[in-house]
C-alpha cells in the first residue's frame, strides 16, 4: 500500500483555514439565531401569562367594587366606578409597558 502525503503550500493552507473559519461562523450565526427565536418565544409566553393574570385580577377587582357598591349584574356602572376602572386600567397598561422593557 502506497501512501502519499501532500504538503500544502502556504497559500492553500491559508485558504483552507479561511474556509473553515467561514463555515464555523455560519454555523455559529445559525445557532445564535435559533437561540434568539427560542428566547423571544419564552419571553412572549411569560408576558402573555402575566397579562392574562393581571387582567383577571382587574376583572375580580371590578366585580368586588361593583358588589360593594350594590350595583346589580345588568346595571350600568356608576360614574365613580367608571373613574376607578379607568385609573386601574391605566395602572395596568403602565405595568404592562414597564414589564416589556
Amino acid at each position: 500500500m502506497d501512501t502519499t502525503v501532500t504538503i500544502m503550500r502556504p497559500a492553500a493552507r491559508g485558504a483552507a483555514l479561511k474556509r473553515e473559519k467561514k463555515a464555523a461562523g455560519v454555523l455559529a450565526r445559525a445557532a445564535g439565531k435559533a437561540a434568539a427565536v427560542e428566547k423571544r418565544a419564552a419571553e412572549e409566553a411569560c408576558f402573555a401569562e402575566m397579562a392574562s393574570n393581571e387582567r383577571a385580577a382587574l376583572e375580580k377587582k371590578i366585580a368586588t367594587t361593583r358588589k360593594a357598591m350594590g350595583v346589580r349584574k345588568n346595571e350600568e356602572n356608576p360614574a365613580s366606578i367608571c373613574r376607578l376602572i379607568g385609573e386601574w386600567e391605566q395602572d395596568l397598561l403602565l405595568r404592562m409597558y414597564l414589564a416589556r422593557k
